[in-house]
């Protein structure tokens, strides 16, 4: 795993997931602004991704760097998710929280804005759609870090969170469909 990450941690990487997934991620800079597009083919049936995608009161059993993840609002399909914990890469730990409202969209997409945190601004979109092996998720992410790290570690770090996070996912979401019942 360890040697996946780091090919993760590239500007642009294909990563295989379990059971035959696949992400391809994509780091850019834009000014102070990183921009995260990635794909993710799971290998599981839309309605099952989507369980474990927006399954935020057990997040933290399944995302490795998170300590917390819970609703405290609810309005129909707005949320207000908040969510806390540890990003590690290398020598470096960044503790972190963030409280999101989430709009979704069943079962289509989840948009998640970030009203107050560790970043100083993080805005995403995931768009679920059926595909010969499960499902494709496109995910992009613009994120404006508040921590004070060089770009290159700070592009190197965000790759390499998006990389565990969806390994992280894609594992849950293979266990789930081998449960049984």
């Amino acid at each position: 795993m360890c040697s996946m990450l780091a090919v993760l941690a590239l500007a642009g990487a294909t990563a295989a997931l379990a059971e035959g997934g696949k992400a391809d991620i994509r780091v850019t800079q834009q000014s102070g602004t990183f921009v995260i597009n990635a794909t993710l083919d799971a290998p599981v049936p839309p309605a099952l991704a989507w369980e474990v995608l927006t399954d935020f009161e057990r997040m933290e059993r399944f995302v490795p760097n998170l300590a917390d993840s819970r609703i405290t609002s609810q309005d129909g399909n707005r949320l207000t998710i908040l969510q806390r914990g540890i990003a590690r890469f290398g020598p470096f730990a960044i503790h972190f929280e963030s409280e999101r409202e989430v709009t979704l969209v069943p079962p289509s997409s989840i948009r998640s804005v970030q009203t107050r945190g560790t970043m100083d601004r993080l805005e995403s979109l995931t768009t679920f759609a059926p595909s010969p092996t499960g499902t494709r998720l496109d995910y992009r992410v613009e994120v404006v870090p508040g921590a004070l790290y060089p770009d290159a570690i700070t592009r190197r770090f965000i790759g390499h969170e998006i990389g565990e996070q969806f390994e992280a996912i894609v594992r849950e979401m293979v266990r789930r469909r081998a449960a049984p019942g």
